[in-house]
């Protein structure tokens, strides 16, 4: 019964009938045994993950950010929090809360290897900006364009780095803005193409060029 829930709750999300998956998804971990994380761990993450999912987008904040936490408590390993995560930073961004949404992002990055400098000084990105036009020169073809990215981790760096170059938008100095596009695009001509990719192309033209 718990599994049939849960397909009626994704198909409503599918649907875009989010208070109703809500409500599938509710039912379906109320189905579950009392220790169904540790005997139902895929099931209950899947769910709790598209329960989340479902109060951020019919603005039930609270109850999302609630079940996220609960999804932190009862992980058990750093790669099955990342959605979580990063659903919990694009709630912050809808509330407007883009301190708590840097600093998440800045924290995420830093478990998957990144250096995130508490400062970003002019100077840093007056040094990273023609490292990142020279290797844009050097790299930037045809070729590159043919190689997708195959590394996980590294399109998890780049989506948390979308992430944090919008919070950075709106409360940092825009030289922080340019140093994180330039880090992303920098990553993305080491590694290859991913659906980030051209955002941050973007971000270089507009933000960094212009």
């Amino acid at each position: 019964m718990a599994e049939l829930n849960m397909a009626a709750g994704e198909k409503a999300i599918e649907s875009c009938r989010h208070k109703t998956a809500y409500s599938y998804l509710d039912n379906a971990l109320s189905l579950l045994p009392d220790d169904h994380w540790n005997s139902n761990y895929d099931l209950s993450l899947r769910v709790s993950f598209m329960m989340a999912s479902a109060a951020n987008s019919s603005s039930m904040y609270n109850e999302a950010e609630m079940l996220l936490q609960r999804i932190f408590d009862k992980s058990r390993c750093t790669t099955d929090k990342l959605p979580s995560y990063h659903l919990l930073i694009t709630i912050f961004l809808s509330q407007g809360k883009v301190v708590d949404a840097y600093n998440t992002c800045s924290s995420m990055l830093s478990h998957l290897g990144e250096t995130i400098p508490e400062t970003v000084t002019p100077q840093a990105v007056e040094a990273i900006v023609p490292e990142t036009l020279q290797m844009v020169r050097e790299i930037y073809g045809a070729e590159w364009l043919g190689k997708k990215i195959e590394n996980e981790s590294v399109r998890q760096i780049l989506k948390f780095y979308t992430a944090l170059i919008t919070a950075s938008y709106f409360f940092k100095q825009p030289h922080v803005m340019a140093y994180f596009v330039c880090r992303m695009v920098k990553l993305s001509l080491q590694h290859g193409v991913s659906k980030y990719t051209p955002l941050a192309f973007l971000q270089l033209t507009n933000n960094v060029m212009s």
